[in-house]
């Protein structure tokens, strides 16, 4: 920018040709984190936000972010870059930019990318944060990647699978259950989740309580369930299962859900369910 501006202004060059550039202040910034296996970038309706991801299960993390602003009369695309600060204090580079359009005569604007990929070394596991920031910074965000080794501290007792299932106030049998990850609106009561894990066969039988819950977006959590794993001697694998919702059709809002499970409130899954 000229010296004649004193504020610290984010610019986006009209094109590459271009010496003059178009700047904003913003007043307001949010930065949410949503998962994508690959491929374009899911639509604003088709992501599901979290701070919560598994090292076995995410491929990509996307990146959103949304300013607010006094209003410009001529548009422009603001690139946005973004970094990722691991637990070990390593910092990665996005894999690409967040282009966000600002458009004539706007005071708001959305935009997102697929940022950060599992890579050759795998997800770190632990608390990682996500800074971005444009010619200043516009805020950061932290996640907790949950790891797919041992989740007991002692044992080697691992989450193999977690599927969804409708059901009824009762759960009913695993051999009766059709699982399935959309359920209709006009038909969906209770909706199961069932988690199967493996484990070395031990000598003595044992028990570990796993609470889930669901939650839409980023709106209310919904009640938590407890189930409890029943560790049988010599087995290697087995399931647990839990269920929420009403009696009655019609209480389910359309779109997309998170069913987060954990264990000593430790995070181990976080799933997603649609209703639609």
């Amino acid at each position: 920018m000229r010296a004649a501006f004193s504020l610290l202004l984010l610019t986006g060059v009209l094109a590459p040709a271009a010496v003059q550039a178009q700047s904003i202040t913003p007043t307001r910034t949010m930065i949410r984190l949503f998962e994508q296996d690959g491929g374009n970038v899911l639509g604003a309706e088709k992501r599901v936000y979290t701070t919560y991801f598994n090292s076995l299960r995410t491929r990509y993390i996307g990146v959103e972010v949304s300013l607010d602003y006094s209003a410009v009369a001529t548009g422009f695309q603001l690139k946005v870059g973004c970094q990722m600060t691991r637990p070990d204090g390593k910092v990665i580079d996005g894999i690409w930019k967040i282009g966000v359009l600002i458009a004539d005569g706007s005071t708001h604007a959305v935009g997102a990318n697929v940022l950060f990929g599992v890579g050759s070394e795998g997800w770190q596991t632990g608390i990682s944060k996500v800074t971005c920031a444009a010619s200043r910074s516009l805020g950061e965000v932290s996640f907790q990647m949950s790891p797919g080794p041992s989740l007991l501290a002692d044992a080697e007792f691992r989450l193999k699978d977690v599927r969804f299932f409708p059901t009824g106030p009762k759960l009913i049998a695993p051999a009766e259950r059709t699982y399935e990850d959309r359920f209709l609106e006009s038909e969906a009561t209770h909706i199961g989740i069932e988690l199967t894990f493996v484990h070395p066969g031990w000598t003595t039988a044992g028990a570990v309580p796993i609470d889930c819950y669901y939650m839409q977006g980023l709106g209310s959590v919904m009640g938590t369930m407890t189930a409890i794993y029943q560790i049988e001697p010599s087995a290697t694998t087995g399931t647990t299962a839990m269920g929420l919702g009403w009696d009655q059709p019609g209480h389910w809002s359309p779109g997309n859900y998170l069913a987060i499970c954990q264990i000593h409130g430790r995070p181990i899954a976080v799933e997603r369910f649609s209703i639609w």
